[in-house]
């Protein structure tokens, strides 16, 4: 899938050197509520999600983003238990923060989900204190719909979570 500036493709083993340069950056994990990623685990990772099916709820859909022919960020939907729902997640290299490039890649994840996939609602569950994350959600016209007080723990310390969500006649980049 293409946007303007950016190409959204399924992740291949080889991205796996291109996912370590961000996901092993603590700066970039520490909202995802996992540790950093060592060579070995990104090797894992990109071999495991990039034959995984996404046909049930459980199922997680990775893309990789692809600006000027380098992956620079992922985006991805997590099927969720309820029914034609799921989760929308992204995440960039800070090397390419601040040009809209998240936005621009949700916006297309968001479309796939509703348009593809054809699913009703997509949320995204964020830190409170990922005010970039939350600001890309507003952008897309998500709605705050709830704020979870201390449900969650990073780094051993409890943090607040966030939920934005939007339905499929809601979306106005929806085709």
């Amino acid at each position: 899938m293409r946007t303007d500036r950016l190409t959204l493709r399924p992740v291949v083993p080889d991205d796996a050197e291109a996912f370590l340069a961000w996901r092993s950056r603590p700066d970039v994990v520490r909202y995802m509520y996992l540790p950093a990623w060592d060579p070995a685990t990104a090797v894992l990772k990109l071999r495991t999600w990039s034959n995984a099916p996404f046909d049930q709820p459980g199922d997680v859909l990775v893309l990789a983003v692809v600006l000027g022919g380098d992956v620079v960020g992922e985006t991805l939907l997590k099927w969720a238990a309820g029914p034609r729902q799921v989760e929308v997640g992204y995440a960039l290299h800070p090397d390419v923060s601040g040009q809209g490039l998240a936005t621009e890649a949700a916006g297309a994840t968001l479309r796939l989900a509703f348009d593809t996939y054809g699913f009703h609602r997509v949320f995204a569950r964020i830190d409170e204190e990922n005010t970039a994350s939350v600001h890309v959600a507003e952008r897309l016209g998500m709605r705050h719909e709830a704020r979870l007080v201390e449900n969650d723990l990073r780094d051993g310390v409890w943090s607040t979570e966030v939920v934005y969500g939007i339905l499929d006649r809601e979306y106005p980049g929806r085709a």
